[in-house]
């Protein structure tokens, strides 16, 4: 088998060598590689008087600006109880903290998972964190 791929390369070389003087260039695009934002940590409490969930999230974005933060809420069902994109402009900012709020004042009794994810102004999107709280 490896006579038969060798005398192969070497037939097929003879064959290119006789071609006259025509040069071939093969051309690679250089595409950079891009990497999207990324959630580092996150924590959250929740505040049973105000009834609201306070939260930040550390991001690192290095090669884009962080554009929005996505947070969606659903009930025990599945069912999605509300969606909110908040625009950041965080032009220049590779790194740092984000807050959010989650206002359950009108909220049945129930357990209810969040999801939160960021996005930079490429629209890549970054990794997704989900948790959960109960009402009341």
């Amino acid at each position: 088998m490896k006579k038969l791929l060798l005398g192969l390369l070497a037939t097929i070389m003879l064959m290119t060598s006789g071609c006259g003087d025509a040069s071939v260039a093969v051309v690679i695009p250089i595409v950079p590689l891009i990497e999207p934002p990324s959630i580092t940590s996150y924590q959250f409490t929740k505040n049973t008087l105000t009834e609201l969930i306070d939260g930040s999230v550390d991001f690192f974005a290095p090669d884009s600006d962080i554009d929005t933060i996505t947070i969606v809420v659903f009930d025990s069902r599945g069912f999605e109880m509300v969606r909110t994109r908040t625009a950041l402009n965080l032009t220049g900012v590779v790194r740092g903290t984000i807050s959010f709020q989650i206002d359950y004042f009108t909220y049945p009794n129930g357990t209810y998972t969040f999801s939160i994810f960021l996005t930079d102004f490429n629209g890549n999107t970054s990794n997704q964190i989900v948790d959960s709280f109960n009402v009341p």
